[in-house]
């Protein structure tokens, strides 16, 4: 996968707009457009830029990214079919619990009150 490939996947993935990282990156919509199109190249330092406000708008999309340029995608480990039978009830618990883990930003086991 190419670098503007994996960068306009990685946007699409997180629902991250043109705008909003042209924004955050200091940088002008007209190149993240171009770059993402891959109609234009960018520096070494741009492109640290563009993953950088990339991260702050979306913590872990530069993981993401990082992830399709070594073609490693990363993939849940746990599936869909996993969830099925957990209830309505249960379902806002488990956001809480995933939120403060994310919050967390470590693996410890989190308790739901």
């Amino acid at each position: 996968m190419l670098i503007h490939e994996a960068f306009n996947e990685t946007l699409k993935r997180y629902k991250i707009s043109g705008r909003a990282l042209a924004q955050e990156a200091q940088a002008s919509e007209s190149l993240v457009s171009q770059f993402r199109h891959g109609k234009k190249g960018v520096t070494d330092d741009m492109l640290d830029s563009l993953l950088e406000a990339m991260q702050q708008l979306a913590p872990g999309s530069r993981k993401y990214f990082c992830s399709l340029l070594a073609g490693e995608p990363i993939r849940l480990s746990v599936s869909e079919g996993e969830f099925k039978d957990i209830s309505e009830d249960e379902i806002p618990e488990l956001l809480i619990a995933i939120a403060r883990r994310w919050r967390a930003g470590d693996n410890e086991v989190v308790q739901v009150s």
